[in-house]
């Protein structure tokens, strides 16, 4: 309470302003009580603010918040904006699909559009019957195992030869930097091929 009555002296020595109304009491307590630098690194952190693995609502609380501490006051547009470019990619296409409504519309909208992600993502998980690939990259590395790339088909076309295998196991030795595209093998290149 010292800082109190140290306000009543300066305001008694016309030093400050007389204190009569509750916003006048909160400036005069953010003041004394709250860092210059803190409204700054609020100011940062509302620019850089983004949904990351957080739900919407946590996220939309957590933007409130912040902007309530900076004392900010913001048209409805402006928090629209705000609160879109820090959702996730897929959920911000989505709702940039809709027309902006009032802030509390697009947050509802926001929330449903997240749990039918959720909804797809577990189901993808829980029902792995082989329907649902996770990218086209698995299924490309899957047939390299089935056939390796050391092995190399044979292109022999005289039908009266038996063939043992089809293909024969080479070496990876590399003998020269050039190399053939039509058998694979180091040391000429495709005009060479026998």
């Amino acid at each position: 309470m010292q800082w109190w009555h140290q306000v009543v002296m300066d305001i008694e020595l016309n030093k400050n302003p007389i204190v009569v109304s509750w916003y006048d009491f909160k400036e005069c307590m953010r003041a004394r009580f709250v860092p210059p630098h803190y409204r700054k690194e609020l100011l940062l952190k509302i620019q850089r603010l983004q949904q990351g693995p957080r739900s919407v609502d946590e996220y939309f609380k957590d933007l409130e918040t912040t902007l309530t501490k900076i004392d900010m006051h913001e048209n409805e547009e402006s928090k629209i904006t705000r609160f879109v470019s820090g959702l996730r990619r897929e959920i911000q296409d989505v709702i940039e699909l809709y027309e902006y409504s009032p802030l509390e519309k697009l947050v509802h909208l926001a929330i449903k559009v997240e749990s039918i992600f959720l909804k797809k993502t577990s189901f993808k998980t829980t029902h792995n019957d082989g329907f649902y690939k996770t990218s086209w990259k698995d299924e490309n590395q899957n047939s390299s195992k089935t056939f390796p790339s050391n092995l190399v088909k044979e292109t022999t076309y005289n039908s009266r030869v038996s063939k043992p295998s089809p293909y024969i196991l080479k070496s990876p030795t590399k003998t020269s930097s050039q190399k053939c595209f039509k058998c694979l093998d180091f040391g000429h290149i495709v005009a060479n091929c026998s």
